[in-house]
């Protein structure tokens, strides 16, 4: 174990995969020194304000098959049943003009396992021939137990197991969505095959939907930076590092952190917990490096867009989940559930494939749609669009296998993030889940 006067391993990222890294090397008595270019740590999932009420940059929803990431927030004392609001499985999807607000397609199964989902799978297609729908039945239930050889776009492997198009554009599609931020088209049926098994093979438990009952940042990344400090670790918040350098004549501190702010940082460690584009630009363009860089330039971005909508008064008895179809945005939350009453979200995946259009144009685009779908509403008071727009990879088909390892050419420089976990899309479960791994895989060398 090192002295207290050793240069500290640096962690290079305050999403949630660099917390969970620099939260395990502290533990594990290490020195860390964590720096995040913004001034607010959470990366993809972190809170902000608007109109002096706490949000977040991106409403999330998590499933009980997230198990890493809530045993992340429980060993930082969260309580997690408290923390969320749980829902079990089912999908309620509501299009404008829908008579009586009933929703268009609803599949809400009294449990995720295999008789009751078919059961109410076969309720949804009641305006489908009994051929058709037996055909889709068997279908499903070979997408949830029958692991696919080949990897291919979700769209090819839906038709495939007999999914009518009706089906696909009320279900399949808008889930497709949320998992991937990738549409059917182009996404990987085998990353999208692995979270629905995940979340529907395990029981009732695993398959619940988890809405944040507060704003992000108090679920997770403020309450691992109070623990890095009372654990010694130094933590610079809007900080930007320029360029990182090796010195493999230097055993104590290999590696320097470069910043316009400061003399060169010495460090003993590196773990690299950026977005793809930016650990490409900060490490070397040639030589050893260029598999990494090829692999780390070849994830591709995608983004996602989160409308949020103040109404003058609470709006009125809306679930806490809603599907959107044939809408600008796929999902709708009311935010009373995480303490602000007067507030909508509306996610829009896969934004880049949407008409662009201006912030302001976005969310009024929104607020007439949901005008048309839920009357009750009304026009809201004020809007904002929150555009992450580098939120996920490209979750294409074959992403697997071009995916970079955490290991790199420096030893001691390991990289970290969601895009690095394999069989998963960009979610908050792979990103603590390389976290754990880089760091893991910094103790083997240095214990």
């Amino acid at each position: 174990m090192p002295s207290g006067h050793s240069p500290p391993v640096v962690v290079l990222g305050a999403g949630w995969a660099g917390l969970t890294a620099a939260l395990t090397l502290a533990r594990a008595g290490h020195r860390v020194h964590l720096i995040e270019a913004a001034k607010t740590a959470g990366g993809r999932a972190r809170s902000l304000s608007l109109d002096g009420t706490e949000l977040d940059n991106g409403q999330h929803v998590l499933v009980g098959a997230c198990r890493e990431t809530l045993a992340q927030m429980r060993a930082l004392g969260v309580d997690t049943d408290t923390g969320f609001h749980a829902l079990p499985f089912g999908l309620r999807m509501f299009a404008p003009g829908q008579a009586d607000e009933q929703p268009a397609f609803h599949l809400e199964p009294r449990s995720p396992r295999l008789p009751a989902l078919a059961a109410a799978l076969y309720r949804a297609l009641s305006q489908t021939d009994l051929r058709d729908r037996l055909r889709a039945l068997l279908g499903a239930a070979a997408m949830l137990h029958r692991p696919l050889r080949d990897d291919l776009p979700v769209q090819d492997w839906l038709l495939a197991r007999h999914q009518p198009p009706a089906l696909i554009h009320a279900l399949w599609d808008p889930l497709c969505l949320a998992v991937m931020n990738t549409p059917t088209r182009h996404a990987s049926a085998r990353i999208f095959q692995h979270v629905l098994r995940l979340a529907l093979n395990h029981g009732p438990q695993a398959a619940r939907l988890l809405i944040p009952a507060r704003p992000l940042g108090a679920l997770f990344p403020e309450p691992a930076l109070q623990e890095l400090r009372a654990r010694g670790a130094r933590i610079d918040l809007g900080r930007r590092v320029t360029a990182l350098e090796q010195r493999p004549d230097d055993p104590v501190a290999p590696f320097r952190i470069h910043s316009r702010a400061s003399d060169p940082l010495p460090a003993r460690g590196l773990i690299l917990a950026t977005t793809p584009a930016a650990a490409a630009r900060l490490l070397p363009a040639s030589g050893p490096w260029l598999p990494t860089k090829q692999a780390l330039q070849a994830m591709g971005a995608r983004s996602i867009c989160t409308v949020y909508l103040r109404y003058p008064t609470p709006p009125g008895e809306i679930g806490p989940l809603q599907g959107l179809l044939d809408q600008h945005g796929q999902w709708l939350i009311p935010r009373h559930l995480a303490d602000a009453p007067h507030w909508l979200a509306v996610v829009i995946s896969a934004a880049d494939d949407q008409q662009p259009l201006t912030a302001q144009a976005r969310w009024r685009t929104v607020a007439r749609s949901l005008a048309a779908t839920f009357p009750q509403l009304g026009t809201p008071e004020a809007g904002h669009t929150v555009c992450e727009r580098r939120a996920t990879v490209d979750a294409r088909p074959g992403l697997d296998c071009q995916r970079p390892s955490p290991h790199t050419p420096w030893r001691g420089c390991i990289l970290a993030g969601d895009y690095l976990t394999r069989a998963l899309p960009s979610t908050l479960e792979a990103a603590v889940q390389s976290g754990l791994e880089s760091a893991h895989l910094f103790l083997e060398d240095h214990p």
